[in-house]
């Protein structure tokens, strides 16, 4: 493709524009065309990353606009072109598998770099679209949908190991907060997972209001921090506020439930929760922890997650359930029967004043 032909109508502006809803209502495919670093900071769910710019060229282009003065903006136009003119035919490649697909492309503010993708991938054949208000707008949206979602809501608390999370996997409609987040929300809560990161987590969570349906909605108790993201504010008072119900079995369900959920597989995640245990010895004592650190060695679990268990979890977390005030107490002995029990619950529930 000529240089001067790119110049003239890579930046025309096209009526091929679109909203989110409309393009994922007809099946378009949702492509990022933000640098790599944006694109982990947070994205649309089920978006693709082909990036305009890698992290280095985004950079030159920004300080030559910053400091560009009344010039800047066409400087940096100028400068962007030189970086894509030489990798023109490696970036139209990037999207070839997606050839015949209706594509929705995808920037910071729905500006130029999606703009001239779009005009880019017309020139050469492709059905495009340019997302309007890019990931901003996207984002935007998702805030506002978590500032007001403050739902009628049951919490399943219980100590650790009694299956709450089992438990709510057979239960609709219902909020796996762990699930979203990629953690556990414990101590070993990211073994063997890939955590969120905050915007993340909270599209992903504004994804799955969008499914629920009727209220109340069953969830598991947290704190307001599970893993490195926090659960928003309205949603948390909604818990603070809502139906509780306690789930128990016995210690050694508990013990068997937790060595079925953290199977040491490998030497390398044998070293992973060594590491855990040996940040709890101001906690738990060097003694208490070097014993433990034997027994994983040995393979003796259950023993180690006895310890774990009664000296640990139950003293940290007891304390705080004996203070709440539960409609309904149940055993999870019977994973299945706790959660037919929990709907039964629910449809008992008297319906919400108007």
């Amino acid at each position: 493709m000529a240089r001067t032909p790119v110049r003239s109508t890579i930046l025309e502006k096209t009526d091929r524009v679109i909203d989110l809803d409309e393009a994922l209502a007809i099946g378009h495919k949702i492509i990022d065309v933000r640098s790599a670093a944006e694109f982990l900071t947070g994205t649309i769910p089920g978006a693709i990353n082909i990036p305009l710019f890698d992290e280095d060229e985004r950079g030159v282009i920004g300080t030559i606009y910053r400091r560009g003065g009344q010039g800047g903006h066409t400087k940096a136009v100028d400068q962007g072109f030189d970086f894509v003119e030489k990798k023109l035919a490696v970036l139209v490649a990037s999207f070839q598998s997606f050839q015949g697909q209706p594509l929705a492309i995808c920037c910071a503010r729905g500006g130029m770099r999606s703009l001239s993708v779009v005009n880019l991938l017309t020139q050469a054949g492709f059905t495009a679209c340019q997302l309007k208000g890019g990931y901003k707008k996207y984002r935007r949206n998702v805030l506002g949908r978590l500032e007001i979602f403050r739902p009628r809501l049951i919490v399943i608390h219980g100590l650790t190991g009694t299956g709450k999370t089992r438990i709510l996997q057979r239960l609709q409609p219902a909020i796996d907060l762990e699930d979203l987040a990629g953690h556990r929300s414990s101590l070993f809560g990211g073994l063997d997972r890939l955590p969120s990161n905050q915007r993340t987590f909270e599209s992903r969570l504004a994804e799955k209001i969008t499914t629920l349906g009727e209220e109340p909605y069953f969830i598991e108790g947290e704190s307001r921090k599970i893993g490195r993201v926090f659960i928003p504010k309205p949603l948390a008072q909604a818990m603070k506020h809502a139906v509780l119900v306690n789930i128990h079995c016995s210690l050694e369900t508990r013990i068997a439930r937790i060595i079925e959920d953290y199977p040491v597989a490998d030497e390398e995640m044998q070293q992973q929760i060594e590491s855990i245990l040996r940040s709890l010895k101001q906690k738990m004592g060097v003694e208490q922890v070097e014993k433990m650190c034997g027994l994983l060695q040995e393979g003796k679990l259950p023993e180690l997650v006895r310890i774990l268990l009664l000296e640990y979890y139950d003293k940290r977390y007891g304390k705080s359930m004996s203070e709440y005030r539960f409609a309904l107490d149940i055993s999870a002995e019977d994973i299945d029967a706790a959660a037919a029990r929990l709907e039964e619950f629910r449809r008992s529930l008297p319906p919400v004043e108007p």
